[in-house]
């Protein structure tokens, strides 16, 4: 390819892009952006929505330490914390939702493990209407508190001070 044939294909290629520029340069131009100005802007999806089929809301789990002060606040002595952390841990990992059916004394339900065999003065106490309602973490650590209170820690396995 010879060096004039280099120049010519540079001339073309430089009045061709002069060319668009100008091109472009017959549009008007797009209004900018001013501060204070609303722009309205219409969004459609195209992920479709499904209805929901339930009423009943389950609160989002929260972690470990949250559940502690849950506590402490439904009355929990403050001194217990540490205690009441790892028996919460070990129990469910801190899952309000676990339930142990192997249990033999009627399954454990929720945050403690509160068993089912405590249902009747659960009930009693107008704690629960029913052993569901443990899955309830405020539930859980009220009945779990007024177990605590009877018998201490020795419910869950620990030594009594």
């Amino acid at each position: 390819m010879s060096y004039l044939a280099i120049k010519i294909g540079a001339w073309f290629i430089s009045g061709l892009a002069a060319f668009t520029l100008l091109w472009d340069a017959s549009k008007p131009p797009a209004p900018k952006l001013q501060p204070g100005v609303q722009i309205t802007t219409t969004l459609i999806s195209i992920v479709p929505t499904l209805p929901t089929t339930s009423t009943t809301t389950i609160a989002p789990i929260k972690g470990c330490a949250q559940y502690v002060a849950d506590a402490i606040t439904a009355g929990w002595p403050a001194d217990q914390a540490p205690t009441l952390a790892r028996v919460m841990f070990r129990e469910s990992r801190c899952n309000p939702l676990a339930f142990n059916s192997q249990d033999s004394n009627g399954g454990s339900r929720g945050l403690m493990q509160v068993n089912g065999v405590h249902q009747t003065w659960l009930k009693e106490a107008g704690i629960i209407t029913h052993l569901d309602d443990l899955f309830r973490p405020e539930v859980n650590i009220r009945a779990a508190l007024h177990l605590w209170r009877k018998v201490g820690w020795s419910a869950w396995a620990l030594p009594n001070p």
